[in-house]
């Protein structure tokens, strides 16, 4: 278990436990399965670091497998029922199954200023998967969303203003770029298309917070297909492969060599879209905030994460952290010129960095 005491000079924390820092705000995670460990220090790359002594979030995992495993989150007896699957009292809240992830449970605790969240994960392995022993890495990436980003994000959101976007965003000399959209429609692949042009830094590849004036980082492992690694031809220098089983991936991971944490101020927003129509079209502010919205909306991470974090919101309710995060988004359109970005397959990736650059002069 985690020692919220500070700890001792020269002391070494146990294999299991991980720190991470992300704008400001301390995690410790303590995980019971050394894989599961392992991979998520891999995972957190840049966020990791020596575990805070009295960190702002406390998370312990548990891993169980198979039949006849023990519950370590029990079924929530001598709780008050908030609903179907949930239950709590005035410092504790016990979510049975969020219905996100089979097999998945969450306990967040208050303790005074400090948050303690549980995740319990018991992994029913497939027939298919016992041919296949490093099935479970699958797991471990699901995983790191509810042991590190959520909590983080949630807190961020909280003390900092910080709101998520589904977007890449980077950094260059005439001002941040912002390329947002939905899965598949060559957000990525673009981005990283615009790294390998002078003078251009990666800020964050999937995610990205804004506060309406400036952009942040969240910093997690780059994921290119083979499609996108196709097109790129050469991945650039500043991303550096990450580790992975072979045969478990439809993408290859990659972590940024020297991310900018932010704050970088926006410049501009591209919503991609695939046509036969190559070019830009200027979106209102008041359009480009209801397509921020609606991206968010859409896509199963962040879709994800505003159900885990409405359960938070519900047992805890800070007054106007609804109305924060729509401002966000409003002033995030109103700062930057918005733009609907035309990508005709047929002239390649290089044609549409440079479409973006032309709109940045």
């Amino acid at each position: 278990m985690m020692n919220p005491e500070p700890q001792a000079p020269g002391h070494s924390p146990p294999p299991g436990t991980i720190g991470v820092s992300m704008h400001g705000v301390t995690l410790v995670l303590d995980a019971d399965h050394a894989p599961l460990a392992a991979y998520a220090r891999e995972h957190a790359g840049s966020l990791a670091q020596a575990p805070a002594g009295v960190p702002d979030l406390e998370v312990f995992a548990h891993w169980s497998a198979g039949d006849g495993a023990t519950d370590a989150l029990g079924d929530g007896a001598g709780l008050d029922v908030i609903g179907k699957r949930m239950c709590g009292s005035r410092d504790e809240l016990v979510w049975l199954d969020p219905l996100r992830m089979k097999g998945l449970k969450l306990r967040f605790r208050r303790l005074g200023p400090r948050w303690r969240f549980d995740v319990h994960y018991h992994y029913t392995p497939k027939p298919q998967d016992k041919l296949r022993p490093d099935e479970e890495y699958k797991r471990y990436f699901s995983l790191m969303s509810y042991l590190v980003y959520y909590p983080l994000m949630w807190r961020l959101e909280r003390v900092r203003g910080l709101v998520p976007l589904h977007a890449s965003a980077l950094a260059s000399p005439r001002g941040g770029i912002v390329i947002g959209g939905l899965g598949g429609v060559g957000k990525t692949t673009t981005c990283i298309a615009l790294l390998r042009r002078p003078g251009i830094a990666l800020v964050s590849e999937n995610l990205v917070f804004t506060d309406g004036a400036a952009l942040y980082s969240c910093d997690e492992p780059v994921r290119l297909d083979r499609t996108s690694l196709e097109l790129l031809g050469e991945v650039p220098a500043a991303l550096a492969a990450m580790p992975y089983p072979d045969g478990l991936k439809d993408k290859e991971l990659f972590h940024a060599v020297a991310p900018r944490a932010g704050p970088v101020e926006p410049r501009a927003v591209f919503l991609p879209v695939f046509s036969d129509r190559r070019g830009l079209r200027r979106l209102s502010p008041e359009v480009a905030a209801e397509k921020f919205a609606a991206m968010n909306r859409l896509t199963r991470e962040l879709d994800d994460y505003g159900w885990y974090t409405s359960a938070l919101d519900l047992h805890w309710p800070e007054p106007g952290s609804s109305a924060r995060r729509v401002e966000a988004l409003r002033r995030l359109a109103e700062r930057t010129c918005c733009f609907e970005l035309g990508i005709d397959r047929a002239a390649g990736v290089e044609a549409v960095v440079d479409d973006i650059l032309q709109a940045l002069a």
